[in-house]
């Protein structure tokens, strides 16, 4: 049996329970049922059989709860907010509940914790100010988790909490002028399904704290700035990712974007940017995931480092494929396309204004597949090369004020397989300290075709004047046999550093290029 407590005005002053207040004349008065039925632990943590429970009929008006309890809310909320103040957990059952408001639909100005549950068909929209920004406002650490879904229309924030919040699981469709989800101390996405056109996606913005950490989910993000914007550090352990930005002419229109270290565990992403596709102020390192790149600027840049160590990278457009002061590639599959440098090591301003220092920087490849087409530099480092292991086929430049390699300082490989094309007039060898045997050809004239030396072979995309090739395979001394297109020719490999033909270009590199 339930209870029915009808409540009205002046009890509401007295009693200090969950009250309502109604703002409009001639609406029937709403009612709360306290229900003798307990909630169990849920995805919350928190045992709510402790706690009391409540069913809530929604009426036109304000719903004030200033008592700790479940709430078990349905029905349509016209000109009005939920608002909660209490100093004890809270936890608002949402059954197929919509609300339509000029305030936030649902304002927690206090709580210990915010728990919301969503079950069923819900819909929130919000016309609010500038003080409560968000369809979902929070001042307190808010919970958001269930078996259903959730639509959100805001002309500010979608969802938004002052302090730390988190996801658990639900379904979310979110339109919203500014920020589709932020959270301002922390925000934790551990799973869910989320539908975002805003200006930013989801951010943090608390810059002492502002960690955000996705642990799994399904993401589609539309929007005209940042698609992921964290101001700290930002970590992905996994989930699949579609994220398209751009429309804003003045602000930054990153996929994925954090001032602090980045972290992808796993994860499919596809990544359409006007700006870069990844970008860290600090650090990128990926263990391992899928991506799909499309960018107006770098496909993954980092200001200090970039590690990629096993996965699948397409960049299909980018400015500079891969651009950081140091790289590392240790593992994966990276197919860059490139209107410029396909890797830029230590470079100096981007287009976006980051600042590298110019010497120093390292290109590190210790294993993985790597294809470059790039218009500019294939391989370019104001610092060195080191290659241990691993496979690179470079498709360079045609012209000839870029080289299929550029670099200052040195560059010294042991081991893997290297096979760079491009212009004859900017071209570079290994460095003479190299211990694996290499050979660099400049032709008379551009040719195309087919490429193939002892058991080294490749396919250039592109026309060519000059060719490098160092494998393992081949041994200081002997001759083999070159073929290119409809020609071929016998080149002895002379010393473990061989070049045969002309080149302006210098052992140790040049100024040219962009930085």
């Amino acid at each position: 049996m339930k209870k029915k407590i009808i409540i009205i005005s002046i009890v509401i002053l007295l009693s200090g329970v969950c009250f309502y207040s109604f703002i409009f004349g001639n609406k029937s008065t709403s009612t709360v049922e306290v229900s003798k039925d307990k909630s169990s632990k849920d995805e919350s943590g928190i045992d709510w059989s402790k706690y009391e429970t409540y069913d809530v009929n929604l009426d036109s008006g304000n719903v004030n709860i200033n008592k700790a309890g479940v709430y078990n809310i349905n029905g349509i909320l016209n000109d009005g907010s939920i608002t909660v103040n209490t100093i004890d957990n809270v936890k608002l059952v949402l059954n197929g509940v919509t609300i339509n408001s000029n305030n936030p639909g649902i304002n927690v100005s206090n709580s210990k914790n915010c728990y919301i549950e969503i079950k069923g068909d819900n819909k929130i929209t919000s016309n609010t100010n500038d003080a409560l920004d968000a369809a979902i406002y929070s001042k307190s650490d808010l919970f958001l988790y269930g078996d259903g879904s959730i639509e959100i229309n805001s002309n500010k924030d979608g969802i938004a909490s002052k302090d730390d919040l988190t996801i658990l699981s639900g379904k979310y469709v979110i339109n919203s002028d500014k920020d589709g989800i932020k959270g301002r101390d922390s925000l934790c996405i551990k799973d869910g399904t989320f539908t975002i056109k805003s200006a930013d996606g989801i951010k943090t913005t608390n810059e002492k704290k502002g960690e955000l950490i996705i642990e799994n989910g399904t993401f589609n993000i539309s929007s005209s700035q940042d698609g992921i914007d964290s101001i700290s550090s930002l970590t992905i352990s996994s989930g699949k990712f579609e994220i398209t930005t751009g429309g804003s002419t003045d602000k930054s229109t990153k996929g994925i974007k954090a001032e602090g270290e980045i972290i992808i565990n796993n994860g499919t992403f596809t990544i359409d940017s006007i700006d870069d596709a990844i970008h860290s102020n600090k650090n990128v390192i990926i263990n391992n995931g899928t991506f799909e790149i499309s960018s107006s600027d770098d496909g993954m840049h980092a200001d200090n480092s970039l590690t990629i160590k096993d996965e699948k990278i397409k960049i299909y457009k980018s400015h500079e494929g891969l651009e950081a002061y140091t790289i590392n590639v240790d593992g994966g599959d990276v197919n860059i396309t490139a209107d410029d440098d396909g890797i830029n090591v230590a470079g100096g301003k981007d287009s976006s204004g980051s600042e590298f220092n110019d010497n120093g920087g390292k290109l590190n490849i210790n294993g993985g597949k790597i294809y470059i087409n790039s218009s500019g530099d294939g391989l370019d480092s104001n610092g060195s090369i080191y290659m241990n292991f691993g496979e690179v086929y470079v498709d360079g430049p045609v012209d000839n004020g870029n080289g299929a390699l550029d670099y200052n300082g040195e560059f010294k490989i042991t081991g893997g397989t290297l096979i760079a094309v491009g212009s004859s007039s900017m071209a570079q060898n290994v460095s003479n300290i190299s211990t694996q045997t290499s050979i660099l050809v400049n032709l008379d004239s551009t040719v195309s075709g087919d490429i193939s030396i002892g058991s080294i072979s490749f396919s250039p995309a592109k026309k060519y004047q000059s060719i490098l090739v160092s494998s393992s395979d081949f041994k200081s001394g002997e001759s083999y046999t070159l073929k290119y297109g409809s020609s071929s020719q016998e080149v002895s490999l002379t010393s473990t550093v061989t070049t045969v033909g002309n080149s302006s270009g210098m052992m140790g590199g040049r100024g040219f290029g962009r930085r």
